[in-house]
């Protein structure tokens, strides 16, 4: 109700014009997004690497342990039980620590193209004579004309956003 008071008395007060911005598309079609993604890529695949490596190791422990169990001495399996415990811990801590890294780098790299792309909204804002603009992941319908992500776009690369990507934090 609140926000159909608010569109009335804009809309009495003067016309409404409303833009929408698809923010994640600006992300990613943004030179910056486009070189942060095979970075962030490499990444990923690095940690699961890293993983893989990990949790075969462990694979290998417990299938060697359930081999031996009726053979091994019980302080012998007990050591290995240990052993493999240690293991699954470490594996959850680095599967934990990976996605805390990529999140993070996500982050930081999103983080700089989004205010370079809050600050031009808010121009065009100004400039267009916009009441309102929203983010297309809010808004399950809009007309045809009120996305304004290419534009957007077209005055990110013309401010030279582009190619702030070469001096982007790391």
């Amino acid at each position: 109700i609140a926000l159909i008071m608010m569109f009335g008395s804009i809309a009495y007060a003067g016309e409404l014009k409303v833009g929408i911005v698809d923010v994640q598309r600006a992300l990613n079609e943004s030179e910056i997004g486009k070189k942060a993604k095979p970075e962030l890529e490499g990444v990923i695949k690095k940690r699961q690497t890293e993983i893989d490596q990990k949790m075969l190791a462990k694979n290998r422990l417990a299938q060697e342990l359930e081999r031996q169990q009726l053979v091994l001495k019980e302080d012998e399996y007990n050591k290995k039980q240990e052993e493999l415990e240690g293991m699954e811990r470490e594996l959850e801590r680095l599967i934990s620590d990976s996605n805390a890294e990529i999140q993070k780098l996500q982050r930081e790299k999103e983080t700089g193209i989004l205010k370079d792309l809050d600050a031009i909204i808010m121009q065009m804002g100004k400039e267009g004579g916009f009441s309102l603009i929203l983010p297309a992941e809010a808004i399950i319908y809009f007309g045809e004309g009120m996305d304004i992500t290419d534009k957007v776009l077209e005055r990110y690369v013309k401010s030279g956003g582009a190619q702030k990507g070469k001096d982007a934090p790391k």
